[in-house]
C-alpha cells in the first residue's frame, strides 16, 4: 500500500501533463486516518484505537451483534459512538466518515489536491 501511495500521485501528475484538460482530486486517506488514530482529541474523539463495539483487545474482535462467535457470545458496546473513531474492527463511525468526506469535498490542497472535489466540479 505504501508503494501505491508513493507512485500513484506521480502517475496522475504525468497524465495531467500528457492529457489536455485532465484534472484530478487526490486524498491521502491513510494519512487522514493515521492522524486521527494518533491524535484523536484533536478531531473531537475520546478514543482513536479502541472500537465502540466488539470484544478482545481494543474491541478488535468483530463480534458486534454476534456476527463472528454467534449470538450466544457477548460483546461490548460503548455508550457514545461519537467518542470513537472506529465503530467496530473494520468500520469507522459516521462522525469519522463525515470528517474525511469534508476533507475530500473542500479540504486544503495539502490534504486533498491539487484540487478538492468542490473546486474540481467548479472548473470549466
Amino acid at each position: 500500500m505504501n508503494l501505491h501511495n508513493k507512485k500513484f500521485p506521480n502517475v496522475l501528475r504525468q497524465l495531467e501533463h500528457e492529457l489536455s484538460g485532465f484534472r484530478y482530486a487526490l486524498h491521502d486517506y491513510h494519512a487522514s486516518l493515521s492522524e486521527r488514530i494518533n491524535n484523536p482529541s484533536k478531531y473531537e474523539f475520546k478514543e482513536g484505537k479502541k472500537a465502540c463495539c466488539g470484544t478482545g483487545p481494543l474491541r478488535g474482535i468483530n463480534t458486534c451483534g454476534g456476527r463472528v462467535l454467534g449470538p450466544a457470545q457477548g460483546y461490548e458496546l460503548c455508550e457514545n459512538v461519537t467518542d470513537y473513531l472506529f465503530f467496530d474492527s473494520f468500520h469507522l463511525t459516521e462522525k469519522a466518515h463525515r470528517q474525511i468526506a469534508e476533507l475530500i469535498w473542500s479540504g486544503p490542497s495539502n490534504v486533498t489536491g491539487p484540487y478538492n472535489l468542490k473546486t474540481l466540479f467548479e472548473l470549466k
